[in-house]
């Protein structure tokens, strides 16, 4: 199961760089920020919604302390979902997670670190564990 995550990060991270698009599904045109983990867990047969409300429903809650490569970090303000990034790896450091950013387009950072994401953090899932495979 862990060498399965890391196929799927490893494929995500081939998207570095690629520019953000609004309702963006496809690496030709361009990741949203729920379009990209859409499109990165379908490679691998996770079946997950293209819309982040609803991935935000999707498989286990998971605790931010137990997040696993894969598994998906969403953010909002106010309980209202506004952003969804995949989990890369779980340090001493913080969570870093792979997603596409409005501005920077699709990078990998500490969201545990970073002034912008971290009070923005509400919950993680795991939508791999029973679908994997």
């Amino acid at each position: 199961m862990m060498q399965f995550r890391t196929d799927v990060i490893g494929y995500a991270q081939n998207f570095l760089g690629l520019r953000y698009r609004h309702a963006g599904h496809s690496p030709k045109t361009g990741f949203d920020c729920s379009g990209f983990t859409n499109y990165v867990l379908n490679e691998f047969g996770v079946k997950v919604s293209s819309a982040s409300t609803t991935q935000s429903r999707q498989g286990l809650k998971v605790s931010l302390n137990d997040v696993l490569p894969g598994d998906l970090v969403f953010f909002g303000t106010r309980g209202r979902i506004q952003h969804v990034a995949l989990v890369v790896e779980k340090t001493a450091e913080g969570i870093f997670c792979v997603h596409s950013t409005c501005t920077r387009g699709i990078i990998v950072e500490n969201i545990s670190t970073s002034k912008y994401w971290k009070p923005k953090i509400l919950f993680a899932r795991d939508v791999i564990t029973g679908q994997a495979g």
